[in-house]
């Protein structure tokens, strides 16, 4: 049994559920996120770090194919992390920069820039876990992508059409910016639907490690290796 795979699974299937649970309850009760919402999001970051790590470290327990998606994970990882740089670095240049001169297209790259990290972050988990389905797993998977377009659309949006107001703000007084944006992120509640999409696959992926390496390679051969050889005449 490959240990450090399905440790990581399971950290990932933790974080998503909490992750699930948390927006839909504050869908349903209609509280604002404030501190619970940073410890939530704080829990599901590290349960991303943690789950890439035990993942890493996992990446001799498996086939070529999951050393390839393990590549593909960091390189995803990166690309989520250079998006984010891309959000804060304009709104940290131009709200401490008063004699700077705010151009327009700052909005739209910031908002652009917060959607596509968001939506790549689920991308990440995607990648992580897509050799490891079965076609229903796999099914799910893109469903949770599905879900999560609509929601990082809208927040990147509204996000874009706030950026003269947050920018503003970071110049005259930056320890109000949080609470003109948690608002906006009230809208990542409706994530919730997508984090419990991923936590179903995440436990299909563990069940399927479990049954063995030997029986997911050989549902994963091409259908003429696994057919019997010819008999001669």
């Amino acid at each position: 049994m490959p240990p450090n795979l399905r440790l990581a699974l399971t950290i990932f299937t933790v974080g998503f559920a909490i992750e699930a649970g948390e927006d839909a309850y504050d869908l349903l009760v209609g509280t604002a996120k404030g501190a619970t919402g940073e410890t939530v999001f704080l829990i599901g970051a590290a349960a991303t770090l943690l789950g890439i790590l035990f993942l890493t470290l996992g990446r001799h327990e498996w086939n070529e194919l999951h050393h390839a998606r393990v590549r593909h994970a960091h390189v995803t990882l990166l690309v989520v992390i250079l998006l984010a740089l891309a959000a804060a670095g304009p709104v940290a240049y131009y709200g401490y920069n008063i004699s700077v001169a705010i151009p327009s297209w700052v909005a739209y790259e910031v908002g652009a820039a917060v959607a596509a990290s968001l939506f790549f972050s689920f991308v990440l988990y995607a990648v992580i876990v897509y050799h490891l389905l079965g076609s229903a797993g796999r099914g799910i998977l893109v469903a949770a992508l599905v879900a999560a377009i609509p929601v990082v659309g809208l927040v990147g949006y509204l996000i874009a059409g706030d950026i003269p107001t947050y920018l503003a703000t970071v110049r005259s007084s930056p320890t109000k910016l949080a609470s003109l944006v948690e608002p906006i992120g009230s809208y990542l509640s409706y994530m919730f639907l997508a984090y419990a999409l991923f936590a179903v696959a995440f436990i299909n992926a563990h069940a399927r490690v479990a049954r063995g390496l030997e029986a997911l390679e050989a549902e994963a051969a091409p259908a003429s290796a696994k057919a019997p050889p010819a008999r001669p005449t």
